[in-house]
């Protein structure tokens, strides 16, 4: 009876919260509405009850529109939408639209760098820049080269000619890299930094379930399944290992702390090492962030900082895979770069030699962007596109789209080619129609830091290995979560390089 009585007040409220944003949406009465809409569910009915993936494909269906902006509702909440280069800039560059929706309050990051409200992430941001700075990330770099040099040697103990899903390894490499450089934790040593990961993705599944599930929008609703009280489960569980791992800096630091000066700074004089969790540290004790902040942004780094970047180098390893051509010109490049009868000697200037294989990363960063959509709300008026948009209008950026939208890449929008990021071809193209870690001031802050980390696993990789697969490109499907995910991961077979530096003795 109670469930009753609750569903009927939600319906109530429901009529009433669309009759207001109706009247409300008046100013955007002459822009397209993605179909078929109806009262109260709004565009409902494109996602209900279907599988995630059909989810993921409907979804992007309806935001590859040719207007510049469109409409859309989630439920009974209007959101604008675009996927063209030119609005994306002027939403995600206004001061106005720095707000995360209320959907982003279903991950429970609201302390942290991904989901924190505009004066919580503001303040923030500010204080947290410096801890990516370029001599920072240089300081990363030999253990970037380290944790990449295990993942080629635990690749090589496997037999050989077995496919093998290379995302899991990848993700186990970025993952030891960004324990390392962020919050100073060996994840070999340290069972909990795996524990926390997998409960962080499984957190991140049933938060991003929510977001085409309108009716679960209403947390009283929510609370009534069964994957709150997972999620419940988890959470508490993470927390515990958070805690465990925090404590385990704090003790670091305080060894650290006692140490000579010297041995805290380099020869430029500069203090070693600024991990991330350093610097959350410092904010915290200097009374400038609360703990939940700190847990937050712990939270935030881990899965941001692995989780990402190592399923990008599985979609990676899938081209190289499918375009023996393409692996062999990145491969020629990395050993003119590297030969192979010297040690790799990763520096600034070696890695910005890797110019095709940068050119090769950013190809795999717009065909299969990590964030393939994202949205804002504006904290007040201002204008669009010559209309006057009203405070509290949600905005729904879609990069998946906005990176195969043919009139900005041309007729083969769809059809991989690293040479869409030649000097010439770049020439004149929107500053905004590449956003593979969003734009604006709220871009992702490790954006340089992935750029990095992903060379020096390729140069390790292919230096070893050739690459191919069973599995074609065209059977790669993706599913709805807030994250790019697929539905099968990809499946990668590994030959062992006549010449290897890891095989000739």
């Amino acid at each position: 009876m109670m469930i009753l009585i609750l569903f009927s007040i939600i319906i109530v409220l429901s009529l009433v919260q669309y009759v207001r944003f109706q009247r409300k949406m008046l100013f955007a009465k002459d822009l397209l509405t993605v179909q078929p809409c109806y009262p109260v569910v709004g565009n409902g009915l494109l996602f209900l009850g279907k599988s995630g993936e059909e989810r993921f494909y409907n979804l992007a269906g309806v935001l590859n529109n040719p207007a510049k902006l469109f409409k859309m509702w989630l439920g009974v909440y209007p959101v604008i939408c675009t996927s063209d280069p030119s609005m994306a800039q002027k939403i995600l560059t206004n001061p106005n639209c720095m707000q995360k929706p209320f959907i982003y309050n279903f991950f429970k990051l609201d302390y942290g760098l991904f989901g924190a409200h505009y004066n919580v992430w503001k303040k923030q941001r500010k204080h947290l820049n410096p801890t990516f700075n370029q001599k920072i990330l240089n300081g990363f770099v030999p253990i970037f080269d380290r944790c990449a040099q295990n993942l080629v040697q635990t690749l090589a103990a496997l037999p050989e000619g077995e496919s093998i899903n290379i995302t899991d390894y990848v993700n186990r490499c970025t993952l030891e890299m960004v324990c390392a450089t962020t919050i100073g934790a060996d994840c070999n040593k340290n069972p909990g930094v795996n524990k926390l990961m997998t409960l962080i993705i499984g957190i991140f599944n049933l938060a991003s379930a929510r977001i085409l599930n309108m009716h679960l929008y209403w947390e009283r609703i929510y609370q009534l399944t069964k994957e709150y009280r997972e999620e419940q489960l988890m959470r508490t569980e993470a927390y515990n290992y958070a805690n465990q791992i925090l404590q385990d800096a704090v003790n670091c630091r305080s060894k650290q702390a006692n140490r000579a000066e010297s041995d805290e700074t380099d020869d430029d004089g500069y203090r070693r090492p600024q991990i991330f969790i350093d610097q959350l540290l410092e904010l915290q004790e200097a009374n400038k962030l609360e703990d939940i902040e700190v847990i937050h942004n712990v939270y935030t780094v881990i899965v941001g900082g692995s989780d990402t970047s190592g399923t990008e180098l599985g979609y990676a390893a899938l081209v190289l895979a499918s375009y023996p051509q393409i692996q062999e010109k990145v491969y020629k490049e990395i050993v003119e770069v590297f030969p192979l009868e010297d040690p790799v000697n990763f520096t600034q200037e070696t890695l910005k030699q890797l110019e095709y294989t940068e050119m090769f990363l950013k190809e795999c960063l717009r065909l299969y962007p990590i964030g393939p959509h994202l949205m804002r709300e504006g904290i007040a008026e201002f204008e669009l596109d010559g209309m006057k948009v009203p405070k509290g209008m949600f905005y729904l950026v879609s990069i998946y789209n906005m990176h195969r939208n043919k009139e900005v890449w041309g007729p083969n929008a769809d059809k991989f080619d690293p040479e869409n990021f030649t000097p010439e071809r770049s020439s004149g193209r929107h500053p905004f129609a590449f956003l593979p870690f969003s734009g604006g001031n709220r871009n992702c802050i490790g954006s340089r830091y992935a750029m990095i980390s992903m060379k020096i696993i390729l140069v390790h990789l292919l230096r070893n290995f050739s690459l191919s697969s069973n599995m074609k490109l065209e059977d790669l499907r993706f599913e709805f979560d807030a994250l790019l995910r697929t539905t099968k991961e990809p499946q990668i077979i590994l030959e062992q390089r006549k010449f290897s530096p890891l095989f000739v003795s």
